[in-house]
């Protein structure tokens, strides 16, 4: 399928084997216990660290095709996103989603920040089937049930509407068929001008 999302720059094997890792790390340090003695893990840690700190050649305002590596729902490059994987299609778009412990809000549950901040990036992707940049004017969470941990996840978004300066967007998320959380939001277009302006004060604020 032709997707109108964003284009992304492809991680290199080596790149890809560390975000691999990394999101193996994040949740295998679920299970290890606070008193742990390991003078292995915790030199190792710093090791990469310092190694990740010394590769480090990009500052914060990084072109799109970089930044969307970094997304923390979505990014490739991200060890803290799941990832989300997306689909778009008329007017709609579905993706997948899978979180592990490190996402634990309630026992064994999405913890509910990380299930309305999955909604706001899948409503928000909509923007992508208008070719217009917007922002978030408001988003309306519904939590129906409890969304699971370690379980396939399948969110929907679809554009209900499109008016001149706003568009209304509503969406789910499903495990297994069954709605455990539900969103309405509002999205406010803005042309080139104005959305640069409104986030330049934010990377001006923004340290590296």
């Amino acid at each position: 399928m032709t997707t109108p999302g964003p284009d992304l720059l492809p991680l290199s094997p080596h790149m890809q084997r560390m975000a691999t890792a990394l999101r193996r790390a994040l949740k295998a340090v679920y299970h290890v216990h606070p008193s742990l003695e390991d003078e292995t893990i915790a030199s190792t840690s710093e090791q990469l660290a310092d190694a990740l700190e010394q590769a480090g050649t990009l500052g914060l305002g990084q072109e799109s095709a970089i930044r969307y590596t970094r997304s923390p729902l979505s990014g490739d490059m991200n060890p803290i996103a799941p990832p989300v994987t997306y689909e778009y299609g008329d007017m709609k778009i579905t993706a997948k989603a899978r979180f592990h412990e490190g996402y634990q809000g309630p026992p064994a549950c999405v913890h509910g920040g990380i299930v309305a901040a999955l909604l706001d990036d899948a409503l928000g992707r909509t923007r992508h089937l208008t070719g217009r940049n917007c922002v978030t004017g408001s988003l309306d969470i519904s939590y129906k049930r409890p969304t699971p941990l370690n379980a396939d996840l399948v969110v929907e978004a679809r554009i209900d509407e499109v008016h001149d300066r706003k568009f209304l967007v509503t969406g789910e998320i499903l495990h297994e068929g069954q709605v455990t959380a539900s969103a309405k939001a509002v999205f406010v277009f803005l042309n080139e001008e104005k959305f640069n302006a409104l986030v330049s004060g934010a990377r001006d604020a923004s340290k590296k």
